[in-house]
C-alpha cells in the first residue's frame, strides 16, 4: 500500500562545475516533474561551489524512490558531472 504522506529529500553531493551541472540539473525539470518531485532549494557549499545540496518534496516514498531509480534521472546526473556518489536523506516534516 502507497504512503501518501509527502517526503523531503536533502540530497548532497559533489560535482564537476556548477554552472554545468546547474543546466543539467535545469534541463531535467521534466524527469523530477514525472515522478511528482518539486525543487525548493539548490544550494551549495560556502567553502566549494561545486559541493552540492537540493532539497526536494514528493508526494510520496514510493514516489521519491521511482524517481532516484529511473534510468533516465541516472542518465541525467552523469552527463551533469556528477562526481560523487549522493548522500541522501529523507525525511518526513513534522512543523
Amino acid at each position: 500500500m502507497a504512503n501518501p504522506t509527502p517526503v523531503h529529500s536533502i540530497t548532497t553531493h559533489e560535482v564537476a562545475d556548477f554552472a554545468t551541472w546547474k543546466k543539467a540539473f535545469d534541463a531535467a525539470a521534466p524527469i523530477r516533474a514525472r515522478h511528482g518531485l518539486q525543487v525548493h532549494g539548490v544550494y551549495s557549499a560556502p567553502d566549494n561551489a561545486n559541493l552540492v545540496t537540493i532539497h526536494g518534496e514528493a508526494p510520496s516514498l514510493e514516489a521519491i524512490q521511482g524517481h532516484f531509480a529511473d534510468p533516465e534521472f541516472h542518465a541525467a546526473m552523469k552527463g551533469a558531472g556528477v562526481k560523487s556518489a549522493p548522500d541522501t536523506k529523507m525525511l518526513h516534516k513534522h512543523a
